[in-house]
């Protein structure tokens, strides 16, 4: 975990919807453009067959891309994902989540992106590839 604690200087603490996802930082590589993140698959996100319904699924994946892609961009820029395509290879089932993500492609104005999601088991269970645009960290009183 080299670069974790850069986690923190960007911002501060995690968001409210990462700690209700359950987000843990378990690595961070920014010369590698990586990152782990380990999330709570909690029994109220089951749908009625028992297994984790897929927006949460997708949210996991878009939150650790999200933090990546806001590490890379730093204070000055704030990504905003623009498309987010999934692919649900298996059933979730609640327990310990990981996805791991990577940032494949970083230009001036956006930066392509992928991650996989794991079950309890360590089995990958969905995929998600994801487009960010890089949008100018607005001063207080500036409109936009």
């Amino acid at each position: 975990m080299p670069d974790s604690h850069l986690m923190y200087e960007v911002f501060g603490k995690p968001s409210p919807s990462s700690t209700s996802l359950g987000f843990q930082l378990l690595s961070l590589d920014m010369k590698a453009l990586t990152t782990r993140v380990r999330f709570d698959g909690k029994p109220e996100f089951c749908n009625p067959a028992g297994v984790i319904q897929g927006g949460y699924l997708v949210a996991m994946m878009d939150d650790t891309i999200g933090m990546l892609a806001g590490m890379k961009a730093g204070k000055t820029k704030l990504p905003s994902t623009v498309d987010l395509h999934t692919h649900f290879l298996r059933p979730v089932r609640k327990g310990a989540i990981e996805v791991a993500a990577r940032l494949r492609n970083v230009g001036r104005a956006i930066i392509f992106a992928d991650a996989e999601l794991y079950d309890s088991r360590g089995k990958e269970a969905a995929r998600a590839s994801a487009s960010l645009t890089l949008n100018p960290v607005l001063k207080p009183g500036m409109g936009a």
